[in-house]
């Protein structure tokens, strides 16, 4: 890491030039690498002084768990000493690792072996430094899970020799394993680093091959569950211990030198966790290069010896160490045998070892030798005793192989573990999967989001470019709000497919409530404050005309009376000689330009009274309640904004402000006392309650069913006038009030203890209070609209909102309504409280002592007087009777019964797939008065809830109760009109082009005539237009004569195509002429006359019409008599022409009873003033001229025409494919365009 960071310098400031690297970028980046590493430097260092802390504190959590009771004052001193020594270990540098690290960095190593195999011997003796030795030794006796277990803290590890007792008794191996799992929890990556298994080789070499085996599989049993528990391939090392129990060790090695001596002596194999690997092919390998190293070894010494006496081990000692190699061989073969069910450890080497040089040696080669070949060993003194403190082949054993080794340990996976990584990884894809896959999904949403954003802007900038009037900017803003009404609806609850923080909507709003600013200070603001200024100049000016001697109205008064003429009118004009108008003005004109003033309801309603005039003049051809729509949703998205930063405001004129505001002053000061202390009331109370609106008392669900277009200030409502209103009232009647305005800038006190006795005053205040309460409330109501249902799929949802007795946005209304205005009715006072007594008694008392329940006490007062009903009572008295329960049933109650079923109805015409059929029966129902939940609906509501109302409260009240069935029924027309055009189509005007409309007289051109009888099959009394009509269109028509209108309820009908109603006589007329048939016996006829005229080129020429003829030879012409249709003659007409050379020229024929027809229609023909036609046929450049004139005409109105022939109605006639609702496209025309005439 550090050689890669110097580099990384290196190249940087070195090749910056090169790579055309800024050297100030060059020097940031180093930086961040810099900080990096150090992050990262420091992340370790913390991890490890984590893990080092949570190590010895398990280790002191053992100490204190580690002993029964019973034994607890045996082990006082071995747990103080293992206390004493992690603590210390935590707090003192060991080797090159700081203490507070020790624990978790120094690599860890466990010791198993056979007991008395020299374990303990060969690490005490290895020449390792023992910090925390003293005069009780080098080891750490454990406890707890460790009490059978010594702990060797060194400077470059930590050996845990194990006495191998934990194998045999259960409690001592449960608590072993505890130990290993803690280990494992707080050393994850290496709890251990390798195993060292000690054996004796006096006990593999003396106890025979039995010994060995068992010996291999007990400790290959221990190595295995080190191994399951820890989850590592830790590496195996195995110390041969007591090899100066060799013959000849001492002997052989007696010169060596103490180098010598701490060498390792043995085999290091390659690492690898491989299972395929033949460990006893290795130990062969290496031990055989061992054998021939002592041989080696062995000749050298003899050679140095210079034939002095050798010492027999000298000789001997190679022939001893080879000699061990079966039982060494057997050994290894059982300890790492491969075992399907079990992990093979990793071999990594074997070590011969020797701590301390004790005990008798056997020559086992030696006496094989003498005994095969019967020799006697010569007598010799006691073999020379060799000894080394640090014990043969250990230290560098340790500090150069083992310790060396730490970092070799490898994590395995059990089959547990495996399945756990795989679902972990699976998991982390999955997951991995799901966040690339919902960022994905969010980064298309919000790209289409921008994208949708951008198109609005061009569309807008497309709007203002194509047109300049006043109906594409209010289309370009409302596009705009519509953008930014969404985004704020996301903000509030965003959605997953934009959400995963990956939302751009914050960014675009801004960006679109920049636009829609700068749109509203354009066409709203700026024509809002010229209104504004030009009325307070004119205020102002009468301002001085009322100080230099005139009187103005007084604002309340003024108010009083124009309710009193106007009623309850929302927008009037405002007048600069009014006192209330110019304060208002100027109220308005401050909240714009202060939003920290703003009240939405005043600044809503004033905006609306001085915008009026500019929309009014710039409407152009916009429709006026587009443009109501419009500027109504414009303003109350502008004021509901007030609370952003950015919101728009206006520059204001301080010396108008100020000169109005002295107007003002003036006129208030002359104003009542009684007056003043009102308007601070309701001041103080606007700021202290919620305005009450439709979308608050209805919800955030049903703002889509139900809109108001007026909001009450929060003044006017129940919580206002009983937490504020009245015990202020009760206080101004008694001492001073303090008036604080800040549109006119001015504080003031008012005792209205000088205008009479507290209870008038309060009297006085509470009628002014309770008169513009009533008026509110009423201004509300009448402004409540049910949202047009747009569609029949929306209208079940709507009618499903509005028709749940329970979460009815109508009955929210009406029981607000009456919530809001009870208050000041006393006798809700007395129903309340007789309806309280109506419960189990008052049952008991009605059925069972069968008594009559009194009447009510009239309320009184604190003096037994009854309480007068006050304006808001009586107001509202009707909202109450709708409301009050009488006989556990109400009005209103019967009314969201009847909507009831009225959403039951219209869920079933909806789960019917196809509405059509079903809304085509309700509206029949519904004009007949029967089996009908509208009408039902309807006449509850004018002969129940509406009956002996008078004329302001019906007014107030029907809209709303009626407008839910209005709506209903006009959604309901959409299926059924859809429903008639698909019987017209089915029954007429398929059939119709099927089968008439390319034959003649359908088709002018066609060479195949209609019949009678296929023409009377659509058309004529007896056709199916006229079942059509009798039938399916009848019970929601009125026909008179053959004028057919539509019939209506709530003034709403099916809508008539014109060109149906236009045409209906003349289809359903009597057939006449060829359409009625050439044997109809009461056939009406049609006399004419045709005078011929000479022809040139002919010698004669003969004209013949149903049999008639006239043949003319260019004689004298007289007139001649025809009749149409003729029942003798054979249909069809015809004209031949004899030419001078005798041959015979046929002009025209036209056979069938339509022939006088078409050889009128083929004619060239002019007319004449007497009302004669002139007609001529031309072929083979020869002309027929004649002249027509009818006699006397017997068709039906409308059938015919002006000529002889019948069917002029018929001709190119086109049936239209729709017969109600929006006018069709060209094939509805009568005429088929581009058809001849």
């Amino acid at each position: 890491m550090a050689l890669g960071l110097i580099a990384l310098i290196v190249f940087l400031f070195l090749f910056a030039d090169t790579v055309e690297i800024g050297l100030a970028w060059a020097g940031i980046a180093l930086g961040i690498f810099l900080f990096l590493w150090l992050c990262a430097y420091l992340w370790r260092r913390r991890r490890a002084r984590r893990a080092n802390k949570n190590l010895g504190d398990m280790l002191e959590q053992q100490v204190q768990t580690g002993a029964a009771a019973a034994n607890r004052g045996d082990v006082d001193a071995l747990r103080t000493r293992l206390v004493q020594a992690v603590r210390t270990i935590k707090t003192s540098k060991i080797g090159q690792v700081s203490g507070n690290e020790a624990l978790y960095e120094l690599p860890w190593y466990i010791v198993i072996g056979n007991p008395a195999a020299g374990k303990s011997s060969a690490v005490i003796n290895s020449g390792l430094q023992f910090p925390f030795a003293d005069k009780n030794g080098a080891a750490v006796r454990g406890v707890g899970g460790t009490r059978n277990c010594d702990w060797f803290f060194t400077t470059e590890g930590i050996l845990l020799d194990t006495a191998g007792r934990y194998s045999v008794h259960e409690e001592d191996r449960n608590e072993w394993m505890g130990f290993l799992d803690l280990l494992k929890r707080h050393r994850p990556k290496a709890p251990i680093n390798g195993i060292i298994v000690a054996a004796s080789i006096d006990e593999l070499t003396g106890a025979g091959p039995e010994f060995a085996i068992n010996l291999a599989k007990n400790l290959r049993q221990r190595v295995q569950e080190l191994t399951d528990r820890l989850e590592v391939f830790a590496p195996v090392y195995i110390i041969f211990t007591k090899a100066d129990l060799i013959s000849g060790f001492s002997e052989f090695f007696s010169d060596s030198d103490q180098r010598e001596r701490d060498r390792v002596w043995g085999a290091t194999l390659p690492y690898g966790a491989e299972e395929n690997r033949d460990v006893l092919a290795l130990f062969d390998e290496r031990f055989d290069e061992l054998y021939e190293g002592l041989k080696e070894m062995g000749t050298a010494q003899i050679s140095l010896r210079n034939n002095r006496e050798l010492p027999p081990g000298l000789l001997t000692f190679p022939l001893e160490f080879a000699g061990i190699k079966p039982a060494l061989r057997t050994f290894l073969s059982t300890l790492f045998e491969t075992n399907p069910f079990q992990y093979k450890p990793v071999f990594r080497g074997f070590y011969f070892t020797s701590a301390l040089q004790e005990g008798v040696s056997q020559s086992t080669s030696t006496e094989r030798l003498a005994e095969r070949f019967d020799l006697r060993p010569a007598a010799r003194g006691q073999a020379r005793n060799v000894s080394s403190h640090n014990g043969f082949f250990l230290r560098d054993l340790f500090s150069s192989v083992i310790f060396a080794d730490k970092k070799l340990v490898r994590q395995h996976a059990s089959p547990a573990k495996t399945r756990m990584r795989y679902l972990t990884f699976f998991g982390l894809v999955l997951a991995l999967g799901l966040v690339l896959g919902g960022w994905s999904w969010s980064y298309l949403g919000n790209r289409q989001l921008a994208q949708n954003v951008q198109a609005d802007l061009d569309k807008v900038v497309r709007l203002q470019s194509e047109r300049t009037d006043l109906q594409s900017r209010l289309e370009a803003m409302e596009i705009l709000q519509d953008r930014i009404e969404q985004l704020d609806r996301y903000s509030a609850s965003r959605p997953w497919s934009l959400g995963l923080g990956l939302y751009q909507g914050d960014v675009l709003k801004e960006r679109l409530l920049a636009e829609y600013y700068n749109g509203a200070r354009q066409f709203m603001l700026s024509p809002v404050k010229v209104s504004l200024e030009d009325f307070l100049a004119k205020v102002d000016m009468s301002g001085a005309a009322a100080a230099a001697g005139g009187t103005p109205k007084p604002a309340p008064q003024a108010l009083r009376a124009a309710h009193a003429a106007g009623g309850d009118t929302l927008f009037q004009d405002a007048s600069p000689t009014n006192a209330d108008d110019a304060y208002n003005a100027l109220k308005t004109y401050l909240m714009m330009a202060n939003r920290q003033h703003v009240d939405p309801t005043h600044l809503s309603d004033q905006i609306t009274r001085f915008w009026r005039g500019w929309l009014e003049t710039n409407r152009g051809a916009m429709p006026r309640d587009q443009l109501i729509r419009s500027a109504e949703r414009l303003i109350s998205f502008y004021v509901s904004r007030a609370p952003d930063a950015g919101w728009p405001q206006i520059d204001t004129n301080l010396a108008l402000v100020e000169k109005t505001r002295a107007s003002l002053r003036a006129v208030m000061q002359g104003m009542p006392a009684r007056e003043r202390a009102y308007a601070t009331l309701k001041a103080r109370a606007a700021t202290r309650f919620q305005t009450m609106t439709v979308a608050r008392i209805v919800g955030e669900n049903d703002a889509g069913v139900v809109a108001g277009s007026y909001a009450i200030p929060g003044t006017f409502t129940r919580e206002a006038w009983e937490q504020y209103i009245q015990p202020a009232i009760n206080e101004a009647a008694k001492k001073e009030v303090q008036t604080s305005d800040w549109v006119l800038g001015v504080n003031a006190r008012d005792d209205l203890t000088l205008d009479g006795s507290p209870e008038q005053i309060q009297k006085s205040l509470a009628t002014m209070y309770k008169t513009e309460y009533a008026q509110e409330w009423q201004k509300f109501l009448r402004g409540v609209t049910i949202k047009p249902f747009t569609s029949f799929e929306q209208s079940v949802g709507a009618m499903n909102r509005l028709g749940d007795p329970q979460t009815s946005p109508i009955a929210k209304l009406i029981n607000t309504a009456y919530e809001q205005t009870s208050w000041d009715n006393p006798s809700l006072v007395n129903a309340g409280l007789q309806q309280a007594q109506s419960g189990v008694v008052g049952w008991f008392k009605r059925v069972i002592l069968r008594q009559t329940p009194p009447a009510p006490t009239p309320a009184t007062n604190a003096n037994g007087e009854a309480i007068p009903m006050g304006p808001v009572g009586r107001e509202f008295s009707d909202v109450a009777r709708l409301v009050v329960t009488r006989e556990n049933q109400s009005l209103l109650g019967n009314y969201m019964g009847a909507l009831s079923k009225i959403r039951t109805r219209f869920n079933l015409l909806n789960n019917q797939g196809d509405p059509g059929p079903g809304s085509l029966v309700l509206l029949r129902q519904t004009l007949e008065g029967k089996d009908s939940e509208l009408a039902d609906a309807l006449k509850l509501v004018d002969e129940q809830m509406l009956a002996g109302l008078s004329a302001t409260q019906r007014e107030t009240l029907r809209p709303l109760l009626v407008r839910p069935l209005i709506q209903a029924y006009a959604v309901a027309m959409q299926p059924a009109e859809s429903e008639l055009n698909k019987v017209w189509n089915a029954q007429i005007y398929q059939p119709f082009n099927q089968t008439l409309a390319e034959k003649y007289p359908f088709a002018s051109r066609a060479s195949v005539e209609a019949s009678s009888d296929e023409i009377g099959q659509v058309f004529g009394p007896q056709g199916s237009i006229a079942k059509y009509v009798n039938d399916t269109l009848g019970p929601l028509t009125v026909r008179r004569g053959d004028i057919l209108t539509a019939r209506t309820w709530g003034d709403m009908g099916v809508s008539l195509q014109p060109t149906f109603t236009a045409n209906f006589a003349q289809w359903v007329a009597p057939l006449s002429g060829g359409a009625a048939g050439a044997g109809a016996a009461s056939q009406p006829q049609t006399l004419f006359q045709i005078q011929p005229k000479p022809a040139s080129g002919v010698t004669e020429y003969t004209i013949e019409i149903d049999g008639q003829q006239l043949r003319y030879r260019n004689t004298p012409p007289q007139w001649v008599n025809f009749v149409w249709p003729n029942a003798q003659g054979a249909p069809g007409a015809r004209i031949t022409a004899t030419t001078f050379d005798g041959s015979v020229v046929e002009i025209v024929n036209e056979p069938g009873r339509f022939g006088l027809e078409r050889l009128i229609a083929t004619a060239q023909r002019t007319s004449n003033a007497d009302g004669s036609f002139n007609m001529s046929w031309g072929k083979s450049n020869v002309t027929v001229p004649v002249k027509l004139r009818i006699i006397s005409n017997a068709q039906a109105p409308g059938a015919g025409g002006s000529e002889p022939g019948g069917s002029q109605g018929l001709r190119n006639l086109r049936l239209p494919s729709s017969v109600v609702g929006a006018t069709s496209e060209s094939s509805s025309a009568q005429t088929r365009p581009g058809a001849p005439q």
